[in-house]
């Protein structure tokens, strides 16, 4: 892609800056989860912050960095060489690196909470063996109670419904200019900042198992619009003609041409109100999805956050991180699979399915919890129910490894204690 030139050493430049930026990558989703998942838990309990409103704020941070980011890397390219955009890239990753782990280790040492699980396990090899995570752990993940909502989630990763290249690619094929897909993104961005921020406040009214529902829903009405889209007349989708008229191995020796020859996007473009109607639909579609997503992803994760037990929650997660990996990576297999404008819209039918599904294994997580219109915390009587049982079971000086909920299950077992002390007392009079 780039001719290597020894006066100015870009692709060095360019190797060097792709490497440290792939070695930020698996960083970040390791703090990504120690952090977003885990340790936000016990902080917002430590601070007594609801941790609604944390996961809200913190989404709509992420969310507004995936927004800017772009404007800035483009400002930086249109004003500066392709070396001193990398060596702003390196430092840049290089900074946050020290920055990010001055910060962590500060909020690490000033928030007993996070300290107290290492230090308690320490000495006990019985309590100890609970945190091998080299075995069980697919299996830890789908012995929990949330696990039908954290895997609905992940079937949300297998759709090319998205403001990606993707997207990007079947827009330009059909005359859409840059800045009007630039504008559509935009617009889709700030909707998933609504969503974010809009989660705190209805999970607050209805409860986070009616949130995920409302998302969902939301996010099923538009993404289904995306498929009606592609039935319309004047949608380009073709498979028939595709299938009649093409060989296994045309198929392979197209396929083969497409990945290593790519085709150049010189469709001219077209004003926005001469674009077919499908094709705005099919934009629309995504673009107000993109609330109903934001809406119920951060509500799915604080029910896991809530009824994982705190030694499995890193474990939990991190399959959680893999299983939405595997399902993104499967989904960009079968685009390059069959990367055809005619079959786009197959795929767009078979995302509207897989979005559905996600859809139904939540609803599902929903009935096993039991539908209320007053209880907003339905997805915890199962929890509850077995912290009570673990006390009559567990040493008091476990219950609070074994529990994942130290100050609830400790304050549980002092009021008992108090109670039947005041029994015993007036028995005595």
């Amino acid at each position: 892609m780039f001719q290597y030139r020894p006066e100015n050493y870009a692709t060095l430049y360019l190797l060097i800056a792709s490497a440290i930026a792939s070695v930020s990558k698996v960083a970040s989703e390791i703090q990504r989860i120690c952090f977003t998942k885990d340790w936000v838990v016990v902080i917002s309990r430590s601070e007594r912050v609801d941790l609604s409103k944390v996961n809200s704020y913190l989404l709509s941070i992420d969310q507004a960095s995936s927004l800017a980011l772009p404007w800035v890397s483009g400002w930086l390219l249109d004003h500066f060489p392709w070396q001193t955009v990398c060596l702003i890239i390196i430092a840049y990753n290089c900074g946050s690196w020290v920055l990010e782990a001055y910060i962590l280790r500060n909020l690490y040492q000033n928030t007993e909470g996070l300290k107290t699980r290492s230090s308690e396990l320490e000495g006990d090899e019985e309590l100890m063996g609970i945190k091998d995570i080299r075995m069980n752990t697919v299996t830890t993940y789908f012995r929990q109670s949330s696990w039908t909502a954290g895997f609905g989630l992940a079937l949300l990763y297998m759709t090319v419904l998205g403001f990606d290249n993707l997207a990007a690619s079947y827009g330009q094929k059909h005359g859409l200019s840059a800045g009007y897909i630039g504008f559509l993104r935009g617009v889709g961005s700030l909707l998933g900042i609504a969503g974010t921020l809009s989660y705190h406040h209805i999970s607050k009214r209805v409860g986070l198992l009616w949130t995920v529902m409302i998302g969902l829903i939301w996010q099923n009405i538009f993404i289904e619009m995306c498929g009606v889209s592609m039935l319309l007349p004047g949608s380009s989708m073709d498979v028939s003609g595709f299938i009649q008229n093409t060989t296994a191995s045309q198929w392979v020796s197209k396929v083969v041409h497409k990945v290593t020859n790519p085709e150049p996007q010189d469709v001219p473009s077209i004003p926005f109100w001469e674009v077919s109607l499908p094709v705005n639909l099919f934009f629309f579609g995504i673009m107000f999805a993109r609330f109903g997503l934001w809406l119920a992803d951060p509500a799915i994760t604080q029910i896991q956050q809530e009824t994982i037990r705190e030694d499995q929650r890193y474990m939990v997660f991190s399959v959680q991180l893999g299983l939405n990996e595997l399902f993104s990576v499967l989904k960009d297999i079968i685009v390059i699979m069959f990367p055809f404008t005619s079959l786009f819209g197959a795929l767009t039918l078979g995302s509207c399915a897989f979005v559905f599904a996600g859809f139904v294994f939540n609803l599902f997580y929903h009935a096993q919890c039991g539908f209320s219109l007053t209880n907003k915390n339905m997805h915890l009587v199962e929890q509850e129910s077995t912290e009570m049982s673990d006390l009559s079971d567990t040493s008091p000086e476990r219950q609070s490894l074994i529990g994942g909920v130290s100050g609830d299950l400790r304050a549980v077992e002092e009021e008992t204690k108090a109670t039947s002390s005041t029994s015993n007392e007036e028995e005595t009079h």
